[in-house]
């Protein structure tokens, strides 16, 4: 009964963190939309609203640059441990999900 019900466990647990990650599958795209939807959408939301009760950001209301924001999409950030990074992104593509993602702002 222990390991059925720690095997059940682990199942959850592995769930669990695979809903924010940077398992993503590899692209070659440059299309900000798309790389935004594939890496970024299952968090921040497709209208970049984030979720606040599970303090996830509003990435469209971010105030960090441009230069910033690849950084931290491609690096990470130790001060956000639950924001992954997207080592496999190329600088490009990085910036093109910034591009994509200030087209989101509300002003």
């Amino acid at each position: 009964m222990i390991t059925i019900r720690s095997a059940i466990l682990s199942v959850l647990f592995t769930l669990l963190l695979s809903g924010c990650s940077d398992s993503a599958p590899e692209t070659s795209s440059t299309n900000g939309k798309e790389l935004y939807n594939l890496y970024c959408e299952s968090c921040h939301k497709s209208d970049g609203s984030g979720n606040f009760l599970k303090g996830i950001p509003a990435n469209r209301l971010t105030r960090l640059q441009g230069d910033q924001l690849v950084m931290l999409i491609r690096q990470g950030d130790p001060s956000r441990p639950d924001m992954p990074a997207f080592t496999n992104l190329t600088k490009q593509q990085a910036s093109a999900i910034v591009d994509y993602l200030y087209s989101l702002r509300i002003y």
